[in-house]
């Protein structure tokens, strides 16, 4: 305890000029975390990741058995070339009957007969299509790939396990966007109104000064203070690539007041 107080007393000495700032000790936090969860049903076949590994954009992290929505997709293709040849059949047989009806040899029902039949096998072909669309979005639903790069923050999922898109009652993977990061700050309750988001920051890690803008004012207590109750104020910072930071990280945020 006494040598985080020294080193915190050090860092304020290396504040840098700024109009109103005011020092404050913080931890570093995922700015952002998305829980994945399966969209279709299955068994998992392979789980790709661990936790605390950096990840890129559309990687490939979980995979579902996908035989089940192979079939499918194969099945659908199947429904959707017989909905066409059937299409092309009453295609031709609509055309005879026309030419039929121009010589008077047909009615005009049995024209009408035609049509009907035509129409309702260009319905089935746009059915069996759509069938089909459906049975492909469900075998690319079979994996989970990361929507952005960032770091597996949790794993909850492993091989054989069964997965219920309806009953899953923690996410099967966290994944936090690992170029942003915040340092999170607890303020009074008599302070908190000083600051506001899009203000000007300065955040100290590690004996470096990095730019920042405050991100969030909590509106939920977070915990007491001596000085009361305590709210947190978030200050968003970049992280660059190939950077590593870790939350929990002790950091000084130096933000400017407002007016």
């Amino acid at each position: 305890m006494k040598i985080n107080k020294i080193v915190f007393a050090l860092l304020l000495l290396m504040l840098p000029p700024m109009l109103h700032a005011e020092p404050l000790r913080a931890r570093l936090e995922w700015a952002h975390v998305v829980e994945l969860r399966a969209f279709e049903n299955g068994i998992v076949e392979k789980v790709n990741v661990l936790e605390g590994q950096h990840v890129k954009q559309e990687e490939l992290l979980l995979t579902l058995d996908p035989r089940d929505y192979e079939i499918a997709v194969r099945a659908a293709a199947a429904q959707v070339k017989e909905a066409k040849a059937k299409h092309d059949k009453a295609q031709r047989e609509h055309g005879w009957e026309s030419e039929l009806y121009d010589r008077g040899l047909i009615s005009g029902n049995e024209l009408q007969d035609a049509k009907v039949k035509l129409l309702q096998a260009e319905s089935d072909v746009e059915s069996a299509q759509a069938e089909l669309a459906k049975a492909q979005l469900g075998l690319e639903r079979s994996v989970l790939k990361a929507p952005f790069d960032g770091v597996i923050v949790a794993v909850r999922a492993w091989q054989g396990q069964v997965v219920l898109k309806t009953l899953q009652k923690e996410a099967l993977i966290g994944l936090a966007q690992g170029r942003k990061m915040v340092a999170r700050a607890r303020v009074s309750a008599d302070r908190v109104d000083e600051y506001s988001s899009g203000q000007a920051a300065r955040v100290n890690i590690e004996n470096q000064w990095r730019d920042g803008v405050v991100y969030r004012i909590g509106a939920v207590s977070e915990g007491v203070l001596e000085s009361g109750i305590a709210y947190a104020v978030d200050t968003l910072i970049e992280v660059k690539e190939n950077e590593v930071m870790r939350p929990g990280q002790f950091c000084i945020v130096d933000i400017k007041r407002a007016n």
